[in-house]
């Protein structure tokens, strides 16, 4: 059955055997149609977009002419869309506010815009990243269970390890700190090659300069050592009384030094 309307120009087509109706707008050109089931489809020949209505879902789909695919649910407002020339497909939550979007490799991100957080993970490694309003940015790393942290605010880069290790490295100086969660003591490394420890417990601090490869330390009294493995020597300062000591493990001979009054002895 056809039929034509002369006020508008659109005209009708009905197939009684399929259940199908066309309807074609002159003025915008527009080609409508519906099926048996009640989807309702429309056909925009100047973008190139073909519209369809599922009356059973509600939901809304749309193809561009580049094969741009388009999805959108009335009842909870998400909506989907997918770009053929990069295999991307995208969607909305409209209940949370949050962005999502899979790539053609399958590299999956998530973006919150009332947090600022976006989450990404890549397929190939495994790795999922994640930053925040401030601008850190973190990794995991699910094949070593380390877990990485940048702060925009120091440039500072964190990482803790399965075995509860933590570890920062400070670019601007080359430095690298650690921290052994059994044993509680604090490690760093500077870019001059100089290594420190330090027992919080004990109050016991340590430091090997790469240069002379002279070893100091110090314990929670204050008391400072130093050993020089060039000479064999070892060096003691005593914080209550301000005397150095230094013995000589070649000769066995122990001296002593007060440097307030210069005096020098042989203590054994």
């Amino acid at each position: 059955m056809w039929a034509s309307d002369p006020t508008t120009g659109v005209s009708y087509a009905s197939d009684p055997t399929t259940g199908t109706t066309v309807a074609h707008d002159p003025s915008t050109g527009i080609v409508y149609a519906s099926d048996a089931q009640g989807t309702v489809y429309a056909s925009d020949p100047a973008s190139g977009t073909v519209f369809a209505s599922d009356p059973a879902s509600g939901v809304l789909h749309a193809v561009d002419a580049a094969g741009g695919d388009y999805a959108s649910d009335p009842t909870t407002g998400a909506a989907v869309a997918m770009d053929p020339s990069t295999g991307t497909t995208y969607a909305s939550d409209p209940s949370s506010g949050v962005l999502y979007a899979s790539d053609a490799m399958g590299g999956v991100y998530a973006h919150d815009p009332a947090s600022g957080s976006s989450l990404a993970a890549d397929p190939t490694t495994g790795v999922v990243y994640a930053s925040d309003a401030s601008g850190t940015v973190y990794a995991s790393d699910p094949s070593t269970g380390v877990t990485y942290a940048a702060d925009p605010s120091t440039g500072l880069v964190h990482a803790a390890d399965a075995d509860g290790n933590v570890y920062s490295a400070d670019p601007s100086t080359g430095t690298t700190y650690a921290a052994d969660p059994s044993t509680g003591v604090l490690y760093a490394a500077d870019a001059m090659g100089g290594v420190y420890a330090h027992d919080p417990s004990s109050g016991a601090t340590l430091a090997a300069d790469p240069t002379t490869g002279v070893v100091y330390s110090s314990d929670a009294s204050g008391a400072v050592y130093a050993a020089d493995p060039s000479t064999g020597v070892t060096y003691a300062a005593d914080p209550a009384t301000g005397v150095v000591y230094a013995a000589d493990p070649a000769s066995g001979a122990v001296w002593g030094a007060d440097p307030a009054s210069g005096a020098v002895w042989q203590v054994a």
